[in-house]
């Protein structure tokens, strides 16, 4: 079963100098079960990609001119913006590579993890709270109770 099909896809950004296409027509797919691995030098549009498949990119200045991008068979760019959304964290989720992006400073762990419970399963926040304790605990993250407190 295929999760994931990107066809030829394209990203384009409008800059004071004109367009610059940061992707130019890639394709893969990744069946159930299979890990995908995108290799590249810095600049060669291996981000741009991860965010235009998950709906994060800045439009504008940011452009998809063509290209589908398939998740279980529904192209995700014909989506409402409350449909992509419905899926993104639920469904399909990214890791960044900058852990000084991923965690907001101002916010204790606890509260972010529990974000995605609280807003994709309904979940209140103590019970947030509580699946959040068991996600640290599962990871071995030492004091995992404590730890959801700290920023």
């Amino acid at each position: 079963m295929t999760l994931l099909e990107v066809r030829d896809l394209h990203v384009d950004f409008q800059t004071r100098d004109g367009v610059v296409k940061a992707v130019n027509g890639v394709n893969y797919s990744v069946e159930a079960g299979e890990t995908l691995a995108v290799l590249g030098e810095s600049g060669s549009g291996k981000s741009v990609t991860a965010q235009a498949v998950m709906g994060i990119l800045d439009m504008p200045p940011g452009r998809i001119p063509q290209g589908e991008i398939l998740f279980h068979g529904e192209d995700m760019l014909t989506m409402s913006k409350e449909e992509r959304r419905k899926i993104r964290g639920a469904r399909i989720a990214m890791i960044f590579q900058d852990a000084l992006s991923s965690l907001n400073p101002v916010l204790t762990v606890g509260y972010q993890l529990a974000e995605m419970f609280r807003v994709h399963q309904g979940l209140g926040r103590k019970e947030a709270k509580a699946r959040s304790i068991e996600l640290m605990e599962r990871v071995k993250i030492p004091a995992a109770k404590a730890r959801v407190n700290d920023y």
